[in-house]
């Protein structure tokens, strides 16, 4: 694993993650930003270390628009933290990490489903989508996942495996399927953002944190 959180690796998982879920993205110097049309409807910013003068700027902006966020990438949350709410900023999560693994020896066959579950893959571009659905239930999507390549990287996003399908190993299913997919372009190491719940699941399948990251909201004026 060749990599260390950086703007630059920010910035790629950003382009990834607004890729794959269709979002408009903007990069703005150190400020990244992805227009949320599906949940929030605005915008949410992303920046990697911010500094007390880049919080104060995105905590106005904040406050005028309730429901934008500010995603942080920080290896001292407490530090940040603090800065924050000196920013006028509150912190509303941080407890998922941003994580790497290299794809080079990753399994590159198409994983065979269990039992009873079938297995759908999409491929639009540089972005691919899997789906496991119930071989009598077609229609019931037990887990999911997508996977979009920006240079060098693939990047993971909406790893979900249904509650009533938990603990059947279908999230390990779905990243292997994913990482097929990954590997059929130049991709040398892999980003995703993980869960508190998911990051057990990942550390098991080869990957490392490389920090933490915490959703901040404004004080709204």
């Amino acid at each position: 694993m060749g990599s260390t959180a950086s703007d630059e690796l920010i910035g790629t998982w950003v382009t990834g993650w607004a890729g794959a879920r269709g979002y408009e993205c903007r990069h703005e110097g150190r400020v990244h930003a992805a227009l949320r049309h599906d949940t929030t409807g605005d915008w949410e910013y992303v920046i990697y270390e911010p500094t007390a003068e880049e919080l104060v700027a995105v905590g106005e902006t904040l406050g005028k628009h309730p429901a934008r966020r500010l995603t942080a990438f920080s290896n001292d949350t407490m530090s940040l933290g603090e800065a924050a709410v000196a920013a006028g900023l509150s912190v509303v999560e941080a407890d998922e990490a941003l994580m790497v693994a290299d794809m080079d020896g990753q399994d590159v066959e198409d994983p065979r489903p269990p039992e009873g579950f079938t297995i759908a893959t999409k491929r639009d571009g540089r972005h691919s989508y899997v789906s496991i659905h119930v071989a009598d239930d077609p229609d019931v999507v037990a887990a999911s996942g997508h996977v979009s390549v920006v240079g060098d990287y693939a990047v993971f996003d909406r790893i979900i495996t249904a509650p009533d399908f938990r603990r059947r190993g279908l999230g390990s299913l779905v990243m292997r399927a994913l990482v097929a997919l990954a590997l059929e372009h130049q991709v040398d190491e892999g980003l995703l953002i993980a869960s508190l719940d998911g990051q057990a699941l990942y550390r098991y399948l080869g990957w490392t944190p490389l920090g933490t990251v915490v959703t901040l909201a404004g004080q709204h004026t």
